[in-house]
């Protein structure tokens, strides 16, 4: 969904997948370049080429991978939350680093990360998801200093909305996202509840296009409420780097 709304605002796209001819299938759109990129199961050596060539004249990056929390025949070959959300954001953040076009990088990860002891998160994490994407989180935050991009983190509350990739009560019901759908986005890892695929497309599109976007990492869920405009992701955006800048303020007061 990422891939569609970019394409409506008439970027030029390049989308990395372990399955070209799925992603070319899925995606139809002959605009779009498809590379080949699989960072499980392979060499370094190999990993390392794909990585050049995918990242080669890029200018932005959305790293949206992920796998099931609990194990399931997705796991196969090796396709665990530690190799998917903690080492192939590790590698794909360092290559991020080292190549000087790249200006911003946008993560998605999940509400959670930083309550794994609460519930439902503690029954979500029981097999590591919300600690492998945790590391994947901080490895983007590091390797920010070390390259040239400014970073967003974004964190989701349960997906739910088309496309209906997961087998849960918002398949069955076939609960639809639109691009009306308002959100409510708070700094850090705050808030519970669903959020419609398409209005964290739209975030993660907002956080790319928006100057204030800068080195942020938020919560965000769906609300009956109208949309968001520019203008009001610009002061969200901004709001929450004070918000953020004030907590490390405070924590560096206390650890000293």
């Amino acid at each position: 969904m990422v891939t569609k709304k970019l394409r409506s605002r008439n970027y030029s796209v390049r989308v990395a997948s372990r399955d070209v001819g799925r992603a070319i299938e899925t995606l139809d759109d002959p605009e779009v370049q498809v590379v080949p990129l699989n960072l499980v199961g392979t060499s370094e050596r190999s990993d390392d080429v794909e990585l050049k060539q995918a990242f080669q004249d890029v200018n932005a990056v959305v790293i949206s991978i992920g796998t099931t929390a609990f194990p399931t025949k997705k796991w196969a070959g090796g396709n665990t939350p530690q190799a998917i959300d903690q080492e192939a954001v590790v590698r794909l953040a360092q290559a991020a680093a080292s190549t000087e076009s790249i200006q911003k990088l946008v993560l998605l990860t999940s509400v959670g990360v930083e309550r794994t002891k609460e519930m439902p998160f503690l029954i979500l994490n029981l097999f590591g998801v919300l600690d492998a994407k945790r590391a994947g989180e901080q490895a983007v935050i590091r390797n920010s200093s070390n390259g040239n991009y400014d970073y967003a983190i974004v964190r989701p509350g349960r997906l739910v909305g088309g496309p209906y990739t997961n087998l849960d009560l918002a398949k069955l019901m076939q609960i639809d996202g639109g691009a009306e759908n308002g959100v409510e986005v708070q700094v850090g890892d705050a808030l519970l509840g669903d959020c419609k695929r398409d209005a964290c497309a739209e975030a993660a599109v907002q956080c790319l296009e928006n100057a204030e976007c800068q080195n942020v990492d938020f919560s965000i869920i769906s609300t009956e409420e109208a949309a968001l405009t520019a203008e009001e992701w610009s002061a969200a955006f901004a709001r929450m780097q004070q918000e953020q800048k004030q907590q490390q303020e405070a924590k560096a007061v206390v650890s000293s």
